[in-house]
C-alpha cells in the first residue's frame, strides 16, 4: 500500500513539474522572439533615419543647384547685353554719319520684312475664304477696266473680302485658289481680267456672238500671294460693242487660302 502510494506521488510530480518545465521553455522562447523583434525594430529605424537625412540632402543640393543655375542665367544675359552694347558703341565710333545711317536703315528694313512674314507664318487669321457673286439681273455699259462688284456675299471667312469695293485683301502670305465664273447674254461676248495690284494675271472671256443663248466660262488659278496685296477683277479693255455681263449669282467669284507660304 505504502508503496502504491509513493507510485502515485512520482508521477504527479512528474507530470506537474514536467508542465512548469515545459512552460518556461516556451515562455523563455517568446522572450528570446520579442528581444530579437525590439532590435530589428531599432535597426529599420536607424535605416529609415539615414534615408531621411540622405533624400534632405539631395533636396538642398537640387535646391542650390536650381539657385546657381537662375544666377548664371541671369548673369549671362548682363554679360551677352553689356558686350552687345560695347560692340554698338564702338561700331558706331568707328564708322561715318552716312555709312551707319544706310546700315541702320538696310537693317530696319530685313527685320521689317522678317517681322512680316514672321507674322504672317504666326498669325491667327490662316483660315481664309470667301465666295460671292453679281445679285443684279445685268451688269450693263461696262467701262474698260471697269471693277467687278461681287455684292452678293455667301461666305467670308476671315472678312477680307470687301463686297463694297470688290477687292479682296490678303490677309496673310500664302497660296490661293481662285475660281472665276462668268455668263453673258445671248449672242454677247464679255472679257474679264484677274487683277493682282493693278497688274493683269490672266483673262477669262464667255460668248462667241453667234449663239443664242447664255453662255459661262469658269478659270481657277493658284496665286503665290504676299500679305497686304489687292485681287480683284475688272473689265478688259476692248473695242467691243457689248459691254454687258449676265449677274443674278450666274457671275460668282471664290478665293481660299490652300496654305501658307
Amino acid at each position: 500500500m505504502v508503496i502504491s502510494y509513493i507510485l502515485l506521488f512520482c508521477l504527479i510530480s512528474q507530470n506537474v513539474f514536467g508542465e512548469d518545465l515545459h512552460n518556461r521553455q516556451n515562455l523563455q522562447s517568446i522572450l528570446k522572439e520579442i528581444d530579437y523583434l525590439k532590435e530589428r525594430t531599432l535597426a529599420l529605424e536607424k535605416q529609415n533615419k539615414q534615408l531621411n537625412e540622405k533624400i534632405e540632402k539631395l533636396e538642398n543640393c537640387c535646391a542650390e543647384k536650381t539657385k546657381e543655375d537662375d544666377v548664371r542665367t541671369a548673369n549671362s544675359g548682363t554679360l551677352v547685353n553689356t558686350t552687345n552694347t560695347q560692340n554698338f558703341a564702338l561700331k558706331s565710333s568707328s564708322e561715318s554719319t552716312k555709312e551707319f545711317s544706310h546700315r541702320q536703315t538696310l537693317t530696319i528694313s530685313k527685320t521689317s520684312h522678317l517681322g512680316q512674314r514672321t507674322l504672317g507664318r504666326r498669325s491667327p487669321q490662316s483660315h481664309v475664304a470667301f465666295t460671292a457673286g453679281v445679285s443684279s439681273q445685268n451688269l450693263n455699259n461696262l467701262g474698260d477696266h471697269q471693277t467687278i462688284i461681287f455684292d452678293n456675299v455667301i461666305t467670308n471667312i476671315g472678312n477680307a473680302y470687301h463686297p463694297h469695293t470688290g477687292i479682296f485683301t490678303v490677309p496673310v502670305k500664302g497660296a490661293y485658289v481662285i475660281t472665276l465664273t462668268m455668263t453673258v447674254e445671248p449672242d454677247q461676248v464679255q472679257w474679264l481680267d484677274l487683277v493682282v495690284d493693278g497688274f493683269v494675271i490672266n483673262f477669262i472671256s464667255a460668248g462667241q456672238g453667234s449663239i443664242h443663248n447664255y453662255a459661262s466660262t469658269t478659270k481657277q488659278w493658284i496665286l503665290d500671294l504676299v500679305t497686304g496685296s489687292e485681287v480683284w477683277v475688272w473689265k478688259t479693255a476692248d473695242l467691243s460693242e457689248h459691254r454687258d455681263l449676265h449677274g443674278h449669282m450666274n457671275t460668282i467669284i471664290s478665293c481660299f487660302l490652300l496654305f501658307q507660304t
